[in-house]
């Protein structure tokens, strides 16, 4: 008898996790307070129950038998969703404390300094500053709400009168209403990540990746724009620093899943500055599984219906070099306005190294002048796969120049293209 399991949202955020649920077998039941969406579409049932009403929730997961819950990496429904499976008695890769001890920022920080893991200088800002606390601060800096996600509430100051704004945007994007602020350091936009699989306790590193930020310059957009994978870091990291986050990793307690660790390189060293304990909202998945039979979803899901997380097949699978071949995630960044026509995505599309493309707008679709610098400007993401990271570039690169995105007045939309020379510099 098939496995049942409930996803919370109906969105384009939960296609993916439907489509592979029923790889697994499972019967799914796709949640929200709307009629439909992409995701119901697929669903074997659509459920009209809001995400927030864990009552309701635990009443339909008891009525109908259902084995399971999961939802996408939205940091919203996934506190639903510990609270949904600790009061249904349902399977869950970790809980709301679990959770909000890798979330917390300040507490990040503090445990990356008690097992040995660089991070950038801190500073006290508040909303009183005065020029004796200016005076202590190395600009630039970067303010960031201590609870955000999605680049959402982040900005970089080089001068103390920029400092105010920034912190009362940061102040606005929290939920607990505290803030975090770092040396910014001048690297030319570049990130080290590294995601780890953890069993039992046991963590395992299965991807080591260089991402480059949409515009280093002028900080307006500090998305990613490109990643590849394996990284340029992946020698020195391996040797100075994955014993140290291991140990870090179960000293946080955590159990089971897949977390990952955004860094800063600088001058020989990596500098960690934030985590995540969920999946991807960059579906890494898709570089992993074509590069080394690895798929961090499956296991999430299988986890979430009571099989195991992590397999010893998969284990033996993981390979941070990738055999050899390369992967590359490019990102589409938008300027605001509506889009009026699209011209050659399907040309884009059939680049042989594409191995998948998802977009998140069509024509009609408004990119808000409040989702430049947050995730939501990004129009699609290309997944390409090579055997060299010549191939891979020659491939974005025609990408890039192909891809036409205009607003309604005629306009390019698509304007913040990447360099492709910076992963060389």
């Amino acid at each position: 008898m098939a496995k049942k399991l409930l996803i919370l949202g109906g969105t384009s955020a939960s296609l993916d996790l439907v489509k592979k649920a029923h790889e697994l077998g499972a019967y799914v039941y796709v949640a929200d307070d709307r009629d439909t969406g992409v995701a119901k579409e697929i669903a074997d049932e659509k459920v009209k129950i809001s995400t927030t009403d864990i009552e309701g929730l635990a009443a339909y997961v008891k009525e109908k038998g259902i084995d399971g819950a999961f939802c996408g990496p939205s940091e919203f429904n996934l506190r639903n969703l510990f609270k949904l499976c600790a009061k249904a008695g349902l399977p869950c890769y970790t809980t709301t404390e679990g959770w909000d001890r890798c979330a917390n920022k300040d507490e990040f920080t503090a445990c990356c300094r008690r097992f040995g893991v660089d991070v950038p200088e801190e500073y006290d800002v508040h909303e009183n500053m005065t020029d004796a606390d200016y005076a202590k601060i190395d600009f630039p800096i970067i303010l960031k709400p201590v609870d955000g996600c999605s680049s959402i509430g982040i900005s970089v100051c080089r001068t103390k009168e920029e400092v105010p704004a920034a912190y009362r945007k940061a102040m606005d994007a929290s939920t607990c209403k505290r803030i975090i602020a770092e040396r910014y350091i001048e690297n030319g936009g570049e990130l080290f990540g590294a995601r780890y699989l953890v069993q039992n306790g046991e963590a395992y590193p299965y991807l080591l990746i260089d991402t480059y930020v949409a515009d280093p310059v002028n900080r307006t957009s500090l998305i990613s724009n490109y990643t590849f994978t394996p990284s340029k870091y992946s020698e020195y990291y391996m040797a100075e620093m994955d014993r140290n986050v291991r140990r870090m990793i179960r000293g946080m307690g955590i159990e089971y899943g897949t977390v990952f660790f955004q860094s800063l390189p600088y001058k020989g060293k990596i500098y960690f500055h934030e985590m995540g304990y969920r999946l991807s909202g960059g579906m890494i998945y898709k570089l992993t599984e074509p590069l080394m039979g690895v798929n961090d979803m499956k296991m999430m899901l299988r986890f979430a219906l009571g099989g195991a997380c992590v397999t010893e097949e998969e284990i033996r699978k993981i390979d941070v070099t990738c055999g050899g071949r390369v992967g590359a995630q490019l990102m589409i960044p938008l300027n605001a306005g509506t889009i009026g026509r699209i011209e050659e995505l399907e040309e884009a599309k059939s680049e042989k190294a594409v191995t998948d493309f998802l977009q998140y707008y069509e024509v009609g679709s408004t990119v808000e002048p409040r989702f430049i610098g947050t995730l939501q400007q990004h129009f699609g993401r290309f997944t390409l796969i090579a055997d060299s990271k010549e191939e891979i570039a020659a491939a974005a690169g025609r990408i890039l120049d192909r891809l036409k995105i205009y607003d309604t007045n005629g306009a390019l939309m698509n304007v913040l293209k990447f360099d492709l020379a910076r992963p060389e510099k």
